[in-house]
């Protein structure tokens, strides 16, 4: 029998006016990415060239940090990290000198910067020139129409020289340090209202960054400037084609890495000298390009789901491999995929979708690690909170001996005194299940145990029942991953998860149930439906809330 859907998550309160980050700062990616527009726009023929000059200087930015929500133990965005520190305002100095530097490093460079008029007999028309250039290129760096006022302010940094090498750098520098460059500055239309739409330049902004991640292209820039932006059909026309852009991808991949906690997995090769690693593993060793191939085959289901109009529910649920590694593809039992045409489908039935991931099921040592997967269940995929550990917990995570299973330590350490009560019913039932595939992800019957030595100790079967709560009273008995992503379906907390985290990487924040209740109920009701993935993505930007600017 079916679990019964959960009942919905969110509730809408029509009179809440949802609260706006106050100065929403670029995260490291974005960053990256205009810079890179910016420097494309300015020298197009030699922007890789300058970029790799610059790369050194942006390693130096800091990283953002992933921010998890209040009592969730692991997880969170690292767009939620909205921090500025000295660090990364020095780096942004150092950035904006380095770029200006390498648009100003010959007479040719600069020439093609502002044109014949720097480089002609004339000094008349040498501010004209440099004004020019601040209008547009600087105009489509600081994603808004500079007024007249603000490009005489930067034109008379050149001082008496407009057209000078140096002269064009200290604009250029002063240009990429605007704090219109590094944050996304929204005013809206009408600041003496509480909330006020946005402008034409800003709604590009905020469509472009949640979903390219870039500043806007030549297409959605020349909406705000006719307008069209604003009415209901232009924006619509804009929107489907974000979604349907490939840029799309760079963003999902973010949000999935994230959500997922792929970066969690540690690398394949760090044991290799362990002699029960070794035995485990076998005789081809994984690498590290190993790993990074199990974090592209769950991004791609997740694109793929996308643009072929899956649901939500889809991608839970498939089954095809993603993969062009032939030690990935070997493990799923299926050909490498060459990234086009029909991905083929993993032959066994207990790979039965997303739980079944090599990227979800390996840990890098011997070890399953049913915790941090039952975590990981619990947490990312359903949004339940599970308490933290006691003081006392043991750091390590527990590993199989020579003579017991994994599941046998695990139950030994975890089933009594404090622990007990968020294990027994929380956090281990879906890591045992998940017990039928070993720490490389590979299907098995059997536990292998082995001595320090690496020599195999005994084969005891796997043992993958256990009561698996789902809410509230809902309980099963689950014994097979079939079982548990049907629970985890049918229960509808994923598909409601999935909306929930994806408001936190799209806003950058935790939402706030009152406040978020309208938004997070149709985004929830779009991902419970059946619906395209994508119309989940698409509810976020439809709703009033997108277009407009809370000063409360």
């Amino acid at each position: 029998m079916p679990v019964p859907p959960a009942p919905a998550q969110f509730s809408c309160d029509a009179s809440a006016v949802p609260s706006d980050l106050p100065l929403p700062r670029l995260s490291r990616t974005q960053l990256a990415n205009t810079l890179r527009f910016a420097i494309a726009r300015a020298l197009p023929s030699e922007a890789d060239a300058i970029w790799t000059e610059i790369a050194p200087v942006f390693a130096r930015y800091p990283k953002d940090q992933r921010t998890p929500a209040p009592g969730d133990l692991k997880g969170g965005y690292s767009r939620m990290d909205q921090s500025i520190q000295q660090s990364q305002v020095d780096v942004m100095y150092d950035l904006g000198t380095a770029v200006a530097r390498e648009l100003t490093g010959s007479d040719a460079r600069r020439n093609a910067l502002l044109g014949s008029c720097a480089s002609d007999a004339q000094t008349a028309n040498d501010r004209t020139c440099l004004e020019t250039f601040i209008r547009g290129w600087g105009s489509r760096a600081l994603r808004y129409p500079l007024p007249a006022a603000e490009v005489t302010a930067f034109a008379d940094i050149a001082g008496a020289t407009p057209v000078d090498r140096a002269a064009v750098a200290d604009v250029i520098t002063a240009l990429l340090n605007s704090p219109w460059f590094l944050y996304r500055v929204e005013h809206g239309t009408n600041a003496s209202q509480s909330v006020s739409p946005l402008s034409a330049f800003e709604l590009a902004s905020r469509l472009s960054y949640q979903f390219w991640q870039v500043p806007p292209d030549d297409e959605l820039w020349a909406a705000a400037v006719n307008g069209s932006l604003l009415t209901e059909s232009g924006f619509a026309t804009q929107l489907d084609r974000m979604l349907k852009s490939p840029q799309l991808q760079g963003s999902l991949n973010e949000f999935v890495n994230e959500w997922l906690r792929l970066e969690e997995l540690p690398s394949l090769v760090a044991l290799r000298n362990d002699p029960v690693y070794q035995a485990f593993v076998g005789a081809e060793m994984p690498t590290d390009a190993v790993r990074t191939a199990m974090f592209e085959d769950v991004q791609r289901s997740a694109w793929q789901t996308v643009v072929s109009g899956g649901s939500v529910s889809d991608f839970l649920n498939d089954r095809r491999s993603y993969t062009g590694d032939p030690f990935l593809a070997a493990l799923y039992g299926v050909p490498v995929w060459s990234g086009s045409g029909p991905a083929p489908t993993m032959p066994s039935k207990n790979r039965t979708g997303l739980l079944t991931r090599a990227a979800l099921l390996a840990t890098g040592t011997a070890s399953t690690r049913p915790i941090h997967k039952g975590y990981l269940v619990r947490n990312a995929l359903l949004c339940q909170q599970v308490g933290a550990p006691p003081p006392n917990a043991a750091d390590m995570a527990p590993a199989p001996t020579a003579t017991m299973t994994t599941r046998q330590v695990v139950t030994q350490l975890t089933s009594g005194g404090s622990c007990g009560g968020c294990h027994n019913a929380t956090i281990n039932p879906p890591g045992f299940v998940l017990e039928g595939f070993d720490a490389l992800g590979r299907e098995r019957d059997v536990e292998r145990l082995f001595d320090p030595k690496g020599l195999v100790t005994g084969t005891p079967s796997v043992d993958t029942e256990a009561e698996m709560r789902v809410y509230d009273a809902e309980r099963r008995v689950v014994s097979s991953t079939a079982e548990l992503t049907k629970i985890l379906d049918d229960s509808q907390l994923f598909e409601s998860c999935v909306a929930r985290n994806y408001f936190r990487f799209a806003q950058a924040r935790v939402e706030s149930s009152e406040r978020d209740g309208c938004l997070l109920s149709e985004m929830e009701a779009a991902a419970r439906s059946g619906a395209p993935m994508a119309e989940m993505l698409k509810t976020l930007a439809q709703h009033p809330t997108f277009k407009q600017r809370s000063f409360q």
